[in-house]
């Protein structure tokens, strides 16, 4: 996963997609598919969202994929690839485990016409944001019974998705802020933004790990997940008991 820099300029590169590159992506895709389906963080995560579910507030309807990131960058194309084979498979384990469709979206500055052109043939709608800095689009399109996947999401993103946003996040799969707090030395101006978001609007959730076991090696540079959720009446009473 890449550095979660406060501002981050990002250029879209406008080239014709080409229907090799697609299709070669599609290859490697399916082999990390595979290796996902035969890993301990595939069951974790069904584990998880299996839960979720027994005590969700609202019905989950459709996801957000905000720092996806460019699929066709050679330099941590394999981490990329691993986050978007996440992402289908969360939608994928959704649709079996309540047996309707779920809409998904994906959304960073950094997608060219090429990653636009494969992410569509997936099945996921491209949203659109001018900055990393900047919800975008993606603002007006989540809401109670959007789950948000957040592979790599700029502070200043974070702040406005956690703190101004129109419609509470009820759930977020993503940077584990425990690790985005290690990150960063105290007294900068990183540690405390990072410490306003958690402050502010991460101790409502409630965090719960999520372990790479079987999926992600060194190379990939990967950074701690976890799943953060909105905790349901009756488990806020047993917190306070």
């Amino acid at each position: 996963m890449e550095d979660h820099y406060p501002l981050r300029a990002q250029r879209k590169t406008k080239s014709k997609p080409s229907s090799r590159e697609i299709q070669q992506l599609h290859a490697l895709l399916a082999d990390v598919q595979a290796t996902y389906t035969d890993s301990q963080l595939s069951q974790n995560m069904d584990r998880l969202l299996e839960s979720h579910l027994k005590s969700a507030r609202v019905p989950i309807t459709n996801m957000m994929s905000l720092g996806l990131g460019s699929l066709f960058t050679a330099k941590g194309q394999t981490r990329r690839i691993k986050q978007l084979t996440i992402f289908l498979a969360i939608r994928d384990s959704l649709q079996r485990m309540l047996r309707r469709e779920i809409e998904i979206y994906a959304q960073d500055p950094a997608f060219t016409r090429t990653d636009e052109a494969l992410l569509s043939s997936l099945g996921i709608h491209i949203a659109r944001t001018p900055s990393g800095s900047q919800l975008g689009e993606a603002a007006s399109l989540i809401d109670t019974s959007t789950i948000i996947y957040s592979p790599f999401l700029t502070l200043e993103a974070y702040e406005q998705l956690l703190l101004h946003s129109r419609s509470p996040v009820q759930v977020l799969i993503g940077d584990d802020f425990n690790g985005l707090l290690n990150k960063w030395p105290k007294h900068t101006a990183e540690r405390a933004q990072v410490e306003g978001v958690a402050r502010s609007a991460i101790s409502k959730y409630r965090r719960r790990a999520i372990g790479g076991e079987g999926f992600w090696i060194t190379e990939d540079q990967s950074f701690p997940m976890a799943m953060y959720s909105i905790q349901s009446h009756s488990q806020e009473k047993k917190a306070k008991l």
